[in-house]
């Protein structure tokens, strides 16, 4: 994924990505795309409690492996993919953006573009967070 932009294509690929994780067990508290401002291509991270341990953080890895060899149609290449903490300043700030979509009480469905220059503190060219997971909104 080495291009500026991003396409549909790759959206819901990253959504299904998404769910085939959630419904594999992994849970996920944030997913967006972004394009670090100095990096060549976008980015897909995954924020999740899981990446927090050393000792748990090889499982998310080798689920998302799994996933990625089960799903190849996806395209989404494994060096495009970052598991993050979810208590990383960019998943705060990407749940944040969500928080303040809520419609009574309910989270906005639709994939959310950022068009802020920062986020978690890092320059980024844009983002697109994707809703939760259905595991999170049941939670």
């Amino acid at each position: 994924m080495n291009s500026n932009a991003l396409v549909n294509s790759e959206l819901d690929a990253g959504s299904r990505l998404i769910t085939a994780l959630s419904d594999g067990g992994m849970e996920i508290v944030v997913a967006f795309w972004t394009k670090l401002t100095e990096a060549p291509g976008w980015s897909l991270y995954l924020a999740s409690p899981v990446a927090e341990t050393d000792a748990e953080s090889i499982n998310p890895y080798r689920k998302l492996t799994t996933i990625l060899s089960e799903h190849q149609e996806l395209g989404i290449d494994i060096d495009d993919v970052l598991i993050i903490d979810a208590d990383d300043a960019m998943a705060v700030q990407a749940a944040d953006i969500l928080k303040s979509k809520l419609t009574n009480g309910k989270p906005y469905t639709g994939i959310t573009r950022f068009k802020g220059f920062t986020l978690g503190g890092l320059e980024i060219d844009g983002a697109y967070i994707y809703p939760p997971p259905r595991a999170a909104v049941s939670a």
